[in-house]
């Protein structure tokens, strides 16, 4: 159906105007006849509280032209829900529209809603359903935000923590770049952050051996060494930083010129020589920290000269 399909007789557009309410135009903009048409008419039938069929033909002409017009977003639910429409049938429209605009943050946040008032409609949701759409939208842009919120939105809302295809697809992101930040995060969100799920020994050997195989195939990807740092950093745990010293000297065989500066240090990544002074400060050899922060300042990260000095300052104030 399109706005011809209705009559508008009885409804007087508001005006569009770039003045605003205040009457002071400080930016002119060139809104295009369609867009002062459309959504002169939808502004007032939004005023009026109308909830019809011709406000929702309304709304979809207005996402056409403006997808991220959140306020409109939130009529279009409005109208669903008191029309009573078919909620599935509205996702597959709203999955056309997110296809068409990749970067629209509105468009995960309606799907949500969609979600949430099927099953409130003692609807039974798969959530399968929405896999082959985050699939394509993540093929497209495997670093897409919105799209990987609204998926861990999804594992939680249906606890797919331990669902093997979860797994797999986390697995199979990193497979295909393993400096994907987003999906670091999501792997340590589906393994470690579930309060109902019984973490152990094993699952968290695992992950660490899963990191420091990452971590041999890009020691300079600050990724995995978040990841790792993570699991050695949850009191839950109960781990000892200390234990991987010898893993960072692999990257950073600094102790050598930590002694007597004689010989030139294997420095692999930054990171594990940021890490090494977190466990030299633990072992009370502040001194040693503060010559890692003063190399890391000077030598091997200068780019963040002042964030190094800050550090070594903190020591050197203790």
């Amino acid at each position: 159906m399109e706005m011809d399909d209705f009559s508008w007789d009885d409804i007087e557009p508001c005006e569009i105007s770039s003045a605003g309410t205040s009457g002071v135009e400080i930016c002119n903009i060139q809104y295009s006849d369609e867009y002062k048409l459309v959504m002169g008419y939808l502004i007032k039938l939004m005023s009026l509280k109308e909830y019809s069929e011709r406000a929702l033909i309304l709304t979809d002409q207005v996402i056409k032209l403006v997808p991220a017009h959140y306020t409109i977003w939130q009529y279009r639910f409005d109208i669903i829900k008191f029309l009573k429409k078919d909620i599935l049938k509205e996702l597959e429209w709203c999955e056309r529209v997110a296809l068409e605009n990749q970067k629209n943050y509105q468009i995960w946040h309606y799907r949500q809603l969609l979600i949430e008032l099927y099953i409130n409609n003692n609807g039974k949701f798969k959530p399968e359903f929405e896999y082959p759409l985050i699939d394509t939208m993540i093929g497209e842009d495997n670093k897409n935000y919105h799209v990987w919120a609204y998926r861990k939105w999804l594992v939680e809302k249906f606890n797919l923590y331990a669902d093997q295809r979860e797994i797999f697809f986390i697995n199979e992101m990193l497979t295909k770049d393993i400096r994907n930040n987003s999906a670091w995060n999501h792997r340590f969100f589906i393994f470690f952050n579930n309060n109902n799920k019984e973490i152990t020994k094993n699952l968290i050997k695992q992950e660490i051996e899963f990191t420091k195989n990452a971590i041999d195939l890009a020691p300079q990807n600050p990724s995995p060494w978040n990841y790792l740092l993570g699991i050695y950093e949850n009191e839950k745990f109960n781990l000892n930083l200390k234990d991987l010293e010898p893993f960072l000297l692999k990257y950073s065989n600094i102790e050598e010129e930590l002694n007597d500066g004689k010989i030139e240090p294997l420095i692999i990544s930054t990171f594990s020589l940021e890490i090494l002074a977190k466990i030299y400060q633990l072992n009370n050899l502040s001194e040693k920290s503060i010559k890692i922060y003063n190399l890391l300042a000077d030598k091997y990260d200068p780019i963040r000269k002042n964030y190094w000095h800050y550090k070594r300052d903190n020591l050197i104030s203790i």
